[in-house]
């Protein structure tokens, strides 16, 4: 099968949508399956290939041109198209190409809504065009919260499929060596991602007297005004952008995950990622969140912007040997069992072939 993945951002960027690319691309082409990727931002190369913007401006906001997205699409002549994301200029404009060209689309809605009630959102959804330009042949989500969020912004009304986020577990897993007495974050440095209140539970655990690192991985405006509050905090480390060559031994090499998301977490492929390591997780109920975290199998939930609750929460973890033995072993456990490359993978590869029987059933009507 020739696939054409599409993605804002091109699989050699930094972020989840890419990863998620990136990986699914690869265990693709090693079923045998031809895979090209078109995106609008970052590096080009290998199987990816970039359209341009209509300005020469790179942002997601900037839309690229209708005309080159149908024919580089065209030109490709893919048998599915996979559309990633749902509110980028570049995935609108390739599932609405995709319905003027009759090629079968699958689109994968990896968002919430950033900040703010869902249903202010959804009234949204009245004034946009979105309801009327995506009309791919088949909506799957990470999340069921990601499913629900997109089924009634769009007024689907055929199934929603979920397929959650991947992982590679070979990548990611528990190594043989001494885990520091660390916390990590690892993630974008905005306001909605928390953690300046993960600064501060960590500020509360040291005044208990706990001696315990903090490492945040990450770039993003708020990371000058997070450095001013970690100014006069010892063992607060700053990593900048973190690569994926180094992830796997930073993720196996802590004893705790947090992501203390305020709001618009759809799932965060960071989760699976500490899993997979056998890294238990402290992280809030937002979003998909919940259906990723076992409250007190394989992580802890506490509400989101309670520094003190995230902080009793952490302790826990730190203050009890058995405890966290206990997590990490089910989390590796629920990463392979659940999460792996392969398993997700074949979730998807079973929707591309359904994307083309039903894209023939309509031909078929149509003649």
């Amino acid at each position: 099968m020739r696939i054409l993945m599409v993605s804002e951002w091109s699989p050699r960027n930094f972020g989840g949508v890419s990863s998620q690319v990136a990986l699914l691309s690869k265990w693709l082409e090693r079923r045998g399956h031809s895979v090209v990727v078109l995106h609008k931002e970052g590096e080009s190369g290998g199987n990816a290939i970039r359209v341009r913007s209509i300005i020469p401006f790179e942002h997601y906001v900037v839309p690229p041109c209708f005309w080159e997205v149908k024919r580089t699409i065209s030109r490709i002549q893919p048998d599915v198209v996979h559309v990633h994301h749902s509110f980028t200029p570049l995935s609108v404009l390739a599932v609405r190409a995709c319905t003027k060209l009759g090629v079968p689309c699958v689109l994968t809605n990896h968002s919430l809504p950033p900040a703010g009630d869902v249903e202010y959102w959804l009234k949204i959804s009245y004034i946009t065009p979105y309801r009327w330009l995506l009309r791919p042949t088949i909506v799957t989500a990470v999340s069921i919260a990601a499913a629900n969020f997109i089924r009634d912004f769009l007024r689907i009304k055929t199934q929603v499929k979920v397929i959650p986020n991947a992982v590679d577990t070979e990548r990611f897993k528990p190594r043989l060596v001494e885990r520091d007495n660390s916390i990590l974050y690892v993630g974008r440095l905005v306001r909605r991602k928390g953690v300046h209140i993960l600064i501060e539970a960590f500020k509360i655990l040291q005044r208990r007297g706990l001696e315990v690192k903090l490492v945040i991985g990450g770039k993003g405006y708020m990371e000058p005004l997070l450095r001013l509050l970690a100014s006069d905090i010892d063992n607060i480390v700053f990593l900048g952008a973190v690569s994926e060559e180094t992830k796997p031994s930073l993720f196996s090499e802590v004893k705790v995950f947090t992501l203390p998301s305020l709001a618009g977490e759809s799932f965060g492929v960071v989760l699976l990622e500490a899993l997979s390591s056998g890294t238990p997780v402290v992280a809030t109920r937002v979003g998909g969140v919940p259906e990723i975290i076992a409250e007190g199998r394989d992580g802890l939930l506490v509400e989101p912007g309670d520094s003190e609750e995230l902080a009793e929460a952490v302790a826990s973890l730190l203050k009890s040997p058995s405890l966290w033995s206990k997590m990490s072993l089910n989390a590796r456990k629920k990463a392979v069992e659940k999460y792996s490359i392969d398993k997700v993978g074949r979730l998807y590869e079973e929707t591309y072939f359904e994307a083309l029987e039903l894209a023939r059933k309509v031909k078929v009507l149509v003649k």
